[in-house]
């Protein structure tokens, strides 16, 4: 082999190595680029992720120092108001006047009436009659009993609740109406009809003014027990009279 022939031997093999490392270097050149774009898609979205948690917990830092803030308030108006109680009950009044100076209505003129349950808050005082006791099943007719036990409140009503505006509120269960869905398409019929009842009666004891009373039927939507037991579907069948302060 002459030296013209080995040369160009030579310059073939450099060649084609060159050319083998140009395509295996393009190669990694392509792969490291690939990676480079899913890292910086990986990078955004762990720092779009970050930016929403931080925002997420300074909303929750802010709410916490609101409640805090609104719990400290409350818990200031409550020490003020026991102190206000504790120097009213050191008083050597009678108890009818720390009552009256304190604005809790006195209940136990209500005490004994049949199928009524009174309480009271801070808005007034809400007398709850269950319906057995004034009504009989599917009816807006007032019972002879119910008719005793509204007479009964509504004298006490005349006496000490004069002049205060009432509400007659009708309430039912969720159980649907079978026998009487001829007469009433709803409970909330039911419960508008049995309210309005309750005030006519209220209205002949002359226990309030026309123009201070008025009647609502609520229907299943105001449920104070569950209506999925026996028992709670009885407490949920009411007529409550609110009287307001």
């Amino acid at each position: 082999m002459n030296v013209v022939t080995k040369v160009s031997l030579i310059l073939g093999l450099l060649v084609l190595v060159s050319g083998c490392q140009s395509t295996s270097f393009e190669r990694q050149l392509s792969y490291n680029k690939s990676k480079m774009v899913e890292l910086e898609q990986e990078r955004d979205k762990l720092e779009f992720q970050l930016a929403t948690c931080e925002g997420g917990q300074s909303a929750a830092t802010n709410e916490l120092v609101s409640l805090q803030e609104r719990f400290a308030n409350v818990s200031a108006k409550n020490a003020a108001l026991e102190s206000e109680i504790s120097a009213l009950m050191s008083r050597p009044e009678p108890a009818s006047a720390i009552i009256e100076e304190l604005q809790i209505p006195d209940l136990e003129s209500f005490e004994g009436i049949e199928g009524l349950t009174a309480t009271s808050d801070e808005s007034g005082i809400r007398l709850t009659i269950d319906q057995s006791v004034l009504f009989s099943s599917g009816s807006a007719d007032v019972t002879r009993k119910g008719q005793e036990t509204l007479k009964k409140m509504a004298s006490i009503l005349k006496r000490e609740y004069s002049g205060r505006i009432v509400r007659v509120e009708g309430h039912t269960d969720s159980t649907p109406i079978v026998k009487t869905k001829s007469r009433w398409g709803s409970n909330w019929e039911l419960s508008s009809f049995r309210a309005c009842a309750v005030l006519r009666k209220l209205l002949s004891e002359e226990a309030m003014k026309p123009a201070n009373v008025s009647a609502v039927g609520f229907g299943e939507q105001r449920p104070i027990a569950d209506n999925k037991t026996k028992a709670g579907r009885r407490l949920n069948r009411r007529v409550e009279v609110i009287v307001e302060n």
